[in-house]
């Protein structure tokens, strides 16, 4: 007995056996609602796990079909040659003490960086940081 439908058919037939289907008792007519409601709970459930299974199916036909426009419109990626990302320091400004992020071109090009945050010059402390980093 692995699914819910062959438990409950189960029940339904010892219940039958026993004779509950027959008898007027206020027992045997709430127990055979009861099988009735689990019935139509296993049917529900049985809807919904192939419906479950067709969604399933249909993603992932949408998922394949976007991956192949994708590549199509884009090329093929490759993760490990990127060289349009930039490299980022972080700073932590002495004046505010906020972690503050910077473009590695920064340090090359301008003379006096400013915390975006406090607008304090945090370039001297930066050049040192940097240069430390390096070392190690």
């Amino acid at each position: 007995m692995d699914s819910l439908g062959e438990k409950v058919s189960y029940i339904k037939g010892l219940a039958q056996g026993l004779g509950l289907d027959r008898e007027d008792s206020k027992e045997a007519k709430i127990l055979i609602s009861i099988i009735d409601v689990l019935q139509d709970i296993v049917d529900a459930v049985d809807e919904l796990e192939t419906s479950q299974s067709e969604l399933d199916d249909y993603i992932e036909t949408l998922d394949e079909d976007i991956a192949d426009i994708q590549s199509q419109i884009y090329g093929e990626y490759d993760e490990d040659i990127d060289e349009d990302v930039p490299n980022y320091i972080e700073v932590v400004c002495p004046n505010c003490n906020e972690t503050v992020y910077f473009d590695e071109q920064v340090f090359q090009e301008e003379d006096d960086i400013t915390c975006p945050n406090c607008n304090e010059s945090i370039y001297a402390e930066c050049c040192l940081e940097h240069e430390e980093e390096e070392n190690d």
